[in-house]
């Protein structure tokens, strides 16, 4: 028996006279049904399509849109070595079903049933889940400022009013800083990497100009985006 994928080669009467040739079995799976019953389609080739996108949106949030052999090379290297696994292969086979044998892990995803979510739990009145510290992220810093409210409330004296505005300013200000910093690290951490792949292909190219090769048109553009990532990581 040969599992098909319904693909139009499949089709021709050649193929399918070499198939009853030789008693081979054709089972053609449905049309569009691949990412649920192809065991790598499931397991590995989802995920590195992903992992793939996520290292490209690494360059062009460097400002880098043109990608070149070297940017490709580099991004599907750390994303092929990121999804094709033994685990996401073995994860493969289980999701499509067929190891262990399970029909239902495909046929249960053709049925979408809408399902309305479970409500959270209530903490206790007297649970205190956050304990006061320095905060390091928004999240964090909005636990801080309820903290801080909840210590003033109890707080037997005046009116707590002037307070409560004083620590809502302090803890907007926190929230702002912490948003900023948070994208800032990102977007440096983004233009090293793509300054490091950039002086890759500019070593490279230096090398080949300095053994008597010609500079090209394109060797000109990426000397020129290579001193741009420079400057920008300079400025942050």
């Amino acid at each position: 028996m040969l599992v098909l994928d319904g693909h139009k080669s499949h089709e021709s009467a050649e193929f399918q006279e070499y198939c009853k040739a030789h008693n081979i079995i054709t089972l053609c799976l449905p049309p569009h049904s691949s990412h649920l019953t192809q065991p790598l389609d499931v397991g590995c080739f989802s995920v590195l399509k992903r992992a793939y996108g996520r290292q490209i949106e690494t360059f062009i949030k460097a400002h880098i849109n043109h990608i070149t052999k070297v940017e490709f090379f580099l991004a599907f290297q750390a994303a092929f070595i990121e999804s094709i696994t033994t685990q996401n292969a073995q994860a493969g086979f289980r999701g499509a079903g067929l190891v262990p044998f399970n029909p239902q892990a495909v046929i249960s995803k053709l049925d979408v049933k809408l399902r309305t979510p479970s409500p959270a739990l209530p903490l206790p009145a007297d649970a205190d889940p956050w304990v006061s510290q320095t905060p390091h992220n928004p999240t964090e810093a909005l636990s801080q400022t309820t903290l801080v409210k909840q210590r003033i409330a109890r707080h037997q004296g005046s009116s707590p009013t002037p307070l409560f505005e004083t620590v809502f300013a302090l803890a907007k200000g926190t929230e702002r800083l912490a948003h900023q910093n948070t994208l800032l690290t990102e977007e440096i951490r983004t233009l090293r990497a793509a300054n490091e792949a950039l002086s890759k292909r500019r070593r490279a190219k230096n090398n080949r100009i300095r053994e008597g090769g010609a500079l090209t048109v394109e060797d000109a553009y990426d000397i020129l985006s290579q001193q741009e990532v420079d400057e920008q990581v300079r400025r942050d």
